[in-house]
């Protein structure tokens, strides 16, 4: 599925002649703001907000729409690169490294605390036991 539009209805506003040889790529609706950085890091394309229409839950509204606009080459290199990366932040969100790390330090702190009161049974008198949330 490509997203690739040439820009022949776009606002009054941009001169047409100015938009000659360029396209835009609408990005995704959810697509993750990292993956949009890389991508206006990595090559050379303009963000640019366009209106757009979207049909959500069965109705067609207008809506804001990002773009990234250029030449036609770098457009389609730039989408390419887009649902790779978001393949695989969809994978690194999928694993369970951050989980286990999180875990591992989790039960360093309770092992530590359990050491701690079996040393020191009045220890627990100075913890700071407030909810954090």
């Amino acid at each position: 599925m490509t997203f690739i539009m040439e820009n022949m209805n776009t606002p009054q506003k941009e001169n047409a002649e100015d938009l000659k040889g360029l396209y835009d790529l609408a990005i995704p609706l959810s697509m993750p703001v990292t993956v949009i950085r890389e991508i206006v890091e990595n090559f050379e394309l303009d963000l640019i907000r366009r209106p757009g229409k979207m049909e959500m839950t069965g109705e067609v509204m207008d809506r804001e729409i990002l773009v990234l606009r250029g030449d036609l080459e770098t457009v389609k290199a730039a989408e390419k690169y887009m649902f790779e990366a978001l393949d695989k932040k969809l994978a690194s969100w999928s694993s369970h490294e951050k989980e286990d790390k999180y875990k591992k330090y989790y039960d360093e702190q309770a092992a530590a605390r359990i050491k701690e009161l079996k040393e020191n049974p009045e220890a627990s008198k100075s913890w700071d036991l407030t909810a954090t949330q």
